[in-house]
């Protein structure tokens, strides 16, 4: 009874507030849509968030040990709905074992660097003008999706599960392969960029990662378990910047002639 009292109030709030909300954002909206700058060209993109893996031991969140995730790239924008972004990841990743069919007392973390380059595509106009308007009116948020492919660079390592992490563990299970190993990667996933001016922009994004290597865990078909390729996802907040150096340069020439 009490639950569903709780989220009969969270909904009266949410229809409440989602309008307040609306007509607020309306003139902010307004202002930082205003652009005469095309939407094309180089963007620089910097961010971070958090990482979990799916692997042979590990296939859902009660057993992820989410790590962080660092992103430095760039896109470069063709059109107002089309760009590519190219990037460098670093990622943690780490897991337990706690499948009772299974009791291997594993745990492990694995460093990751990717090297990545994707197409994006807007799902919605970047522009939010109409007619002669279109020009000077950006949205202020745009949905997108995202693929491609890449490569990782990784070291895995696996420990037992009861020392809690590997900071605290005094021993370290033998290596499955050579380490650092290298492995294909496609990345896809989506996003939103919430534009606040011609320079600054962030997006939230989710991706997911999926590999061609069965040791992300350092756990392979010697010790019993074959689960296919090991695969991981980052959810991350990036923030974009906009050089515009240049138009800056013309702006003063042309005062400066007038």
């Amino acid at each position: 009874m009490n639950r569903s009292f709780n989220c009969f109030i969270i909904l009266i709030t949410i229809l409440i507030l989602v309008p307040l909300a609306a007509d607020a954002q309306s003139e902010f909206i307004k202002r930082v849509g205003r652009s005469k700058l095309p939407e094309r060209g180089l963007v620089i993109v910097a961010g971070g968030g958090v990482s979990g893996v799916k692997s042979d031991i590990c296939g859902s969140p009660g057993c992820n040990d989410f790590g962080p995730n660092a992103n430095v790239g760039a896109w470069y924008k063709i059109s107002p709905y089309v760009s590519l972004a190219g990037g460098i990841d670093y990622v943690r990743l780490g897991a337990t074992e706690r499948d009772p069919r299974r009791p291997l007392n594993v745990a492990f973390q694995t460093e990751v660097i990717g090297v990545t380059g994707t197409f994006v595509l807007n799902l919605l106009d970047s522009y939010a003008g109409s007619g002669k308007y279109r020009s000077s009116r950006k949205r202020f948020v745009v949905p997108y999706i995202r693929g491609g492919g890449g490569f990782i660079y990784y070291t895995a390592t696996s420990f037992p599960a009861d020392a809690g992490n590997l900071e605290d563990s005094q021993v370290t299970y033998d290596p499955e392969r050579e380490y650092p190993a290298i492995a294909a990667v496609i990345p896809f996933g989506g996003g939103l960029r919430f534009r606040f001016s011609d320079e600054i922009a962030v997006a939230g994004e989710a991706m997911y990662h999926i590999t061609t290597t069965d040791y992300l865990d350092n756990v392979g078909p010697r010790l019993g378990v074959d689960g296919g390729s090991d695969h991981y996802g980052l959810i991350a907040i990036k923030l974009m910047y906009t050089p515009i150096t240049k138009n800056k340069i013309f702006s003063k020439n042309y005062q400066a002639k007038k």
